[in-house]
């Protein structure tokens, strides 16, 4: 009995509530007619306050999107035609990861013409190994019976004519081992440039698999098997989906109030009723002429964001004063914010007002109250317009 006694009393108040702010336009006649026609109800008890403004710190707020903080289009390095897509959007991939492959007939075909190259320049080169080492031992043979002849001649057994026989052997000889040492250094280069072509075809063969650059999750496909793969054309967007931040748009005006580290809170719109603690993790100086903007970013702890999720950023913007209310002195009703005004004799009056941001336990007023104005702060169910009521002592 007491319950529905009591939601009995609670929907006549409102009733009440909604009668008075429905006759606010006539109030002041039929105020001033029923004041004439009889005494008004009155409310003891009623806490009375004097609305004044209230010191609060300046927040400023900038709208952003939550981008991922490791993102790669993956694109593939040669042309072809696309003979496989292994993956597709939402797949979890690990580094490394196959994730399409591309038609690599010419570059085996490469690889193979670049292998026979090399196994063909060193075989030349062995031969001119084989050819440096006969010359040496034709030089260092020439070279010792050039030195006994010359001896032989400083002792008159052989005649300048066998001498000079001998040393025109040796010159050959030099000559033949300086000609097969140039040989085998033309050789040594042909090898060193077959082993680079091949090394280039390998490296074609593997860019005929495109793979994934660190672990994370396909967000994008772009091409399917038998599409052309372009170089630096992306098939694929990957992006590591435990680490997000949200990059906001401020006004140039507060560029000097946004350092790496200032601290800062992030709503997103998905619950706004949450704000999430962050600091700041990356300014880009230059401002965009063309919106006087300049980019901030900052990292959101890992799991609670989604790329492409919509958020602001809350930032202290200095100190300044507000015109505030208790929350408690509020009666919503109509889905517009009210409070009861007190006249010079103590009449409540309700009266519409605009609401700002909340700070503790008080609300900032924007618009319908003036600063020294008295207001009823509760029990704000106990009252009704045009009630007469008495300050809690």
């Amino acid at each position: 009995m007491r319950g529905a006694k009591g939601m009995t009393g609670s929907v006549a108040r409102a009733v009440a509530v909604l009668a008075a702010v429905a006759l606010l336009p006539a109030c002041g006649e039929k105020a001033r007619e029923g004041k004439e026609a009889g005494p008004r109800a009155v409310v003891q008890g009623v806490e009375v306050l004097t609305v004044s403004s209230s010191p609060r710190a300046s927040v400023a707020e900038a709208v952003g999107t939550v981008r991922a903080r490791a993102t790669a289009s993956v694109a593939p390095q040669m042309m072809g035609r696309i003979t496989a897509v292994l993956v597709g959007e939402g797949s979890r991939v690990e580094a490394g990861a196959l994730l399409a492959t591309v038609d690599d007939q010419a570059a085996r075909g490469q690889l193979a013409a670049a292998e026979g190259g090399v196994a063909e320049a060193e075989a030349a080169r062995e031969e001119s190994e084989r050819a440096v080492a006969q010359a040496e031992a034709g030089r260092s043979l020439a070279e010792k019976t050039h030195e006994r002849y010359r001896k032989l001649l400083a002792e008159k057994v052989v005649t300048q004519q066998e001498f000079d026989e001998v040393e025109a052997r040796k010159t050959v000889a030099v000559q033949e081992h300086e000609r097969a040492l140039r040989k085998r250094a033309q050789v040594e280069g042909r090898v060193a440039q077959a082993r680079g072509q091949a090394e280039a075809a390998r490296a074609a063969l593997s860019w005929t698999r495109v793979t994934a650059p660190f672990s994370g999750v396909i967000v994008e496909k772009r091409a399917d098997a038998g599409s052309m793969a372009v170089p630096g054309v992306p098939l694929f967007v990957l992006e590591d989906p435990g680490r997000h931040r949200v990059e906001v748009a401020v006004s140039e005006a507060y560029l000097p109030l946004l350092k790496v580290g200032s601290p800062v809170r992030v709503v997103l719109d998905a619950a706004p009723e949450r704000e999430i603690p962050a600091s700041v993790t990356e300014v880009v100086p230059s401002v965009d002429p063309a919106t006087r903007t300049f980019l901030v970013k900052a990292d959101l702890p890992q799991g609670i964001a989604r790329t492409g999720q919509s958020g602001r950023v809350r930032f202290g913007a200095g100190a300044g004063t507000a015109l505030a209310v208790p929350m408690r002195a509020i009666l919503r009703s109509g889905g517009s914010d009210w409070v009861f005004v007190l006249s010079e004799d103590n009449v409540a009056h309700i009266s519409p007002i605009t609401l700002g941001a909340p700070f503790g336990d008080r609300v900032e007023v924007l618009s319908g109250l003036p600063a020294g104005a008295r207001i009823a702060a509760s029990p704000v169910d106990r009252l009704a317009d045009g009630v007469r009521v008495e300050a809690r002592k």
